[in-house]
């Protein structure tokens, strides 16, 4: 966590990013295309986040490189202000040299044997070129959100070569076409079937070559002559406009003269040179030029994505309420692309543009301007559509999709395990590297060096004699601090993440732990609960923190070589390692695993030794005196809060009497007890609370109280609640008041969700079932993409489904002007909306807008610069923000069709099934092995999975089948 402070030392450091709002970035890539792992070079542009921009594919001649042919070329220059993407692929060899399979031929490889017009010798196991310019174009489209309808080849020499190849072979992917120094050379039988009238598909053509060409023979030769046929280009005039013999010529400068042979629609022309050179051109600027000509064209192949156009990107379970909203911009920063839907939408497949469904958009609230978005909104209710399949949601009228989306009951599998793995990337003291760690995010175990994290010391007093071996545990958000009092907010998220829906939580999340046995998720919270036992000392307490005495940070970590210190216990750090420590405990004992529940022993003797210190020493504060970093410290509610929710889990872990005591004669001082009103900045002591409802043996009138007064304050009392989702306050589904938009407000937005789905978890409001669920998973959509900004508010999502996903973060790892700048790894959530945003006040530059001067929820902006523009009060991660949005998630898989058992028991029980959620008719059942279920009384199931047992007591019986 960052403050505003900043001291002289740093402000040099940042200085130079403080006029700049965006860097171009080069880069390079790999995909997978036919088989082979291919390689290409490309470049984003300053404005790189605005939706389909152009792409420029380049290709290099032969015995070149991608890299090569983008230092030269001159193409990113011009990228960076005309703000289209350029990509340089990578040939490999091909008959014996680095060049592309550029001999156009019917079928893959580079010629075939016994073709005297062919290549000698002939290679028919080339890679297929074509097929990787395809794929390409695809992972532009998935990862940077181009314009499909703007994509452009040029290439020189043999990259020229295959320009004129691609004109022949994806004219329904390729817009326009710029060769240079080169021509078409291809199979005599191929190139006759595809220049004719039935198969020809019209292609403008920008041919540039030098007169004197000594390497590839120019069109015309001797230039100048009487006009004639010119292969090739005479070609496509031909059959463009009808033109086979002849061309117009004039001056384009004294050096150079542009023929035209076919002046309109898809326009042919060739620029001459009259000099004698194979090489890119200096007698005019080629790739301005090129540019100019590729603007003029586009195809209307793709129906454009449109972010008027909103959904959840990565996808809808198949019995969610799927609504797509349909924005018109008024105020705030994007009110200048208005868009009105119209009358009629649908619903298509992705493979095969099929529709499966029609309706109409409403309106929401009569056409008002909802004031949070600053935008008129239309609702589009697709919910009848439940089958497992690919869609998007289409204006046939104006021609204008949303991103594809997924419907299954897996939809959100991927995001949940990427999601939990950011929490691997912020680990302490441990190497990321393959196969974990995903390449470019690898780097050795950091902060092991002299008077660091193992030989880590007091910060009043850095004498060898207070040394203490503090290593592990997680960064705490984009800094690489560690605070205790901050894991009381992820841990308790986390933990009832994996109690609430432990089938969600399975070994295969790709980290050093999974296969052995131990969800994975409980795996991560191992590794942070054991930095908190070494944080505590021996009386019980824990210490505060460990963290850098300034702000001073590198990247990658483990260059990182500043000292760092520890601060001295707290009661904030202890009544947090209390509460933490004994529901882990929990979790921990119920696993069938015996080293495990051992551990449970050791995590609870440590909860009870930090409560009882927490108990004798309620009020010691933590003095942050040598530290610039934040203080994380809290008022006196949360310290005694936190030791009620210490005792809540203590109780129910050890069934001692005590910590039922304590928890009865403190509850009521809670805000939900005092107040009468749940919220999310609560949600978490909330949570203690109604975990404490649930115990055998609580009190009935504690119970009581806390179940009414929650639900109460759910259902009726509050409208910031289940009023406002009836209400339909939130023209984006998932409603905050403005007092609530803060910096964070994407955690949030996670917690009030949760708030909705604990109604189900805990049974209550029957009646409401279904607007509890779905009014949770209305912020599960909001941070998916169904917001104002379009924005998935996940970092890097691209590959996982979200197109538009968040681009990049403020990380001291990640962040601006580092390699991984706008390459971040996926499933970091960002901090999102926050009116109450300002820069540093020694930012001298113009008013950011965004984020400022807008609508609360659009008060937002995707950069991760520095001091003073301060982009972390919107960007920075948090695992505090990252633990609410995972047990979001997770509630969320709740609501599949599928109903698993988690332990033996009655199948009337709750407690027997995932969510605490019975099985209805419409459900399919699987019982899990060694678990015995048993009925003593008519139940139902759609389908049943039996791995374990059932057993029938006296009048039980189970129905199968609709």
């Amino acid at each position: 966590m960052r403050v505003s402070l900043v001291t002289f030392s740093v402000i040099s450091l940042f200085i130079s990013f403080v006029v700049k709002s965006q860097i171009p970035v080069n880069s390079t890539g790999k995909l997978v295309s036919g088989g082979r792992a291919r390689t290409f070079s490309y470049h984003l542009p300053s404005n790189l986040y605005k939706d389909n921009l152009p792409l420029v594919i380049a290709y290099h001649g032969d015995g070149g490189t991608g890299a090569s042919f983008q230092a030269y070329a001159g193409l990113d220059v011009l990228a960076n202000t005309q703000n289209f993407i350029t990509v340089y692929p990578d040939a490999v060899s091909v008959g014996g040299g680095i060049q592309f399979n550029k001999y156009a031929d019917k079928a893959p490889g580079f010629g075939t044997t016994g073709d005297s017009n062919g290549p000698a010798p002939a290679d028919p196991k080339a890679p297929d070129d074509v097929l990787f310019t395809s794929d390409l174009i695809d992972y532009f489209a998935q990862n940077y959100r181009i314009n499909r309808n703007r994509v452009y080849v040029t290439g020189h020499s043999g990259g020229g070569f295959m320009c004129y190849y691609l004109s022949m072979a994806l004219p329904n992917k390729i817009a326009a076409f710029a060769p240079v120094a080169a021509s078409l050379w291809g199979n005599d039988t191929y190139l006759n079937t595809y220049f004719t009238a039935t198969n020809y598909t019209p292609v403008p053509i920008l041919h540039i070559h030098s007169k004197g060409d000594p390497t590839v023979t120019p069109p015309i030769v001797p230039y100048p002559k009487t006009p004639a046929y010119a292969w090739p280009l005479s070609t496509y005039a031909g059959l463009n406009c009808n033109n086979w013999g002849t061309y117009s010529t004039t001056a384009f400068n004294p050096n150079v003269d542009s023929l035209t042979f076919c002046g309109s629609g898809k326009k042919v022309v060739l620029l001459m040179t009259k000099d004698a050179t194979h090489g890119w051109s200096s007698q005019f600027n080629v790739a301005q030029t090129i540019w100019s000509f590729f603007k003029n064209y586009q195809l209307n192949t793709f129906s454009e994505v449109n972010n008027h156009l909103k959904i959840d990107q990565f996808g809808y379970l198949p019995m969610a309420t799927k609504i797509a909203v349909i924005s018109n911009p008024q105020t705030g920063y994007n009110s200048a692309e208005p868009f009105t839907p119209s009358s009629y939408y649908q619903i298509r497949q992705t493979a095969n543009d099929a529709v499966v469904f029609r309706g109409t958009p409403k309106t929401w609230n009569s056409g008002a301007t909802h004031a949070q978005s600053g935008d008129k909104v239309w609702w589009f209710d697709f919910s009848q559509v439940q089958a497992a399949g690919t869609y998007y949601v289409y204006d046939s009228i104006q021609r204008k999709r949303s991103y594809s989306f997924e419907i299954g009951n897996t939809v959100y599998k991927n995001v949940l395990k990427q999601a939990a793995r950011v929490f691997f990337y912020q680990r302490s003291g441990f190497a990321k590297q393959t196969p974990y760690a995903q390449t470019p995010w690898i780097d050795g175990a950091a902060f092991l060096g002299a008077q660091q994290d193992k030989d880590c010391r007091l910060v009043s007093n850095a004498s060898s004699a207070t040394s203490q071996n503090l290593q592990g545990g997680w960064f705490d958000a984009g800094d690489y601090n560690k605070y205790v009092p901050f894991t009381y907010g992820p841990l308790v998220d986390m933990l009832l993440a994996y109690q609430e829906n432990p089938v969600a939580w399975t070994d295969d999340f790709a980290i050093p732990e999974s296969g052995n046995g131990i969800p994975d998720l409980l795996d991560e919270v191992k590794w942070e609960l054991d930095w908190l036992r070494r944080m505590q000392q021996t009386n019980g307490s824990l210490l505060h923190k460990v963290s850098v005495t300034d702000f001073s940070a590198t990247s990658p970590p483990s260059a990182d070589t500043h000292i760092r210190r520890y601060g001295a216990a707290s009661t904030d750090a202890t009544s947090t390692g209390a509460a933490v420590f004994a529901l882990a405990a929990i979790q921990f004992k119920s696993l069938n695993n015996p080293r495990m529940q051992l551990y449970s022993d050791t995590l609870r003797l440590a909860a009870q030794n930090a409560f009882t210190w927490a108990n004798s020493n309620p009020a010691v504060l933590f003095n942050n005196a040598g530290f610039q970093s934040v203080a994380a410290t809290y008022a006196d509610h949360d310290r005694l809060a936190r030791r009620v929710a210490a005792s809540a889990f203590l109780y129910v872990l050890t069934g001692d009497n005590s910590y039922k005591t304590f928890f009865d004669a403190n509850y009521s001082q809670i805000h939900l007890i005092q107040w009468g009103f749940a919220y999310p900045f609560d949600a978490t002591y909330q949570d203690a609370l109604l975990y404490y409802a649930r115990a055998p043996g609580a009190t009935s009138s504690v119970k009581n109280a806390i179940l009414s007064t929650y639900t109460a304050s759910l259902k009726t009392n509050n409208s910031d609640n289940l009023p406002a989702y009836l209400n339909q306050s939130d023209a984006y589904r998932a409603f905050l008041k403005d007092d609530n938009y803060t910096w964070g407000s994407n955690e949030t937005k996670a917690h009030q969700g949760n708030m909705f789905f604990s109604m189900n978890t805990y049974n209550q409001d029957a009646n409401n079932k279904n607007n509890y669920r779905d009014a949770g998973m209305g912020f599960i959509h909001y941070l998916h993409g169904v917001n104002p900004t379009a924005y998935c508010y996940l970092t890097n999502m691209g590959t996982y489904g979200a197109e538009m996903s968040a681009p990049t973060m403020y990380h001291s790892w990640f962040g601006d002007g580092t390699v991984f700048d706008f390459n971040p790894p996926p499933g970091y959530l960002m901090g999102g909306a926050n009116p109450t945003y300002a820069p540093d006040a020694a930012y001298a530059g113009p008013v950011i807008a965004p984020p400022q001067n807008q609508p609360v929820q659009k008060s937002y902006k995707a950069w991760n610069t520095s001091y003073p523009e301060n982009s972390w009060q919107l960007n920075e991660p948090a695992i505090y923000s990252q633990g609410a949005y995972l047990r979001l998630l997770a509630q969320s898989l709740c609501y599949t069709d599928i109903v698993t058992s988690v332990k033996s028991g009655n199948w009337n029980d709750p407690t027997t099934w995932a969510c605490g959620r019975t099985p209805a008719l419409t459900d399919r059942v699987v019982i899990q092995p060694n678990h015995v279920v048993s009925i003593n009384a008519l139940v139902n199931a759609k389908t049943m999975e039996l791995k374990g047992k059932l057993t029938y007591i006296t009048g039980g019986k189970l129905t199968l089948g609709n």
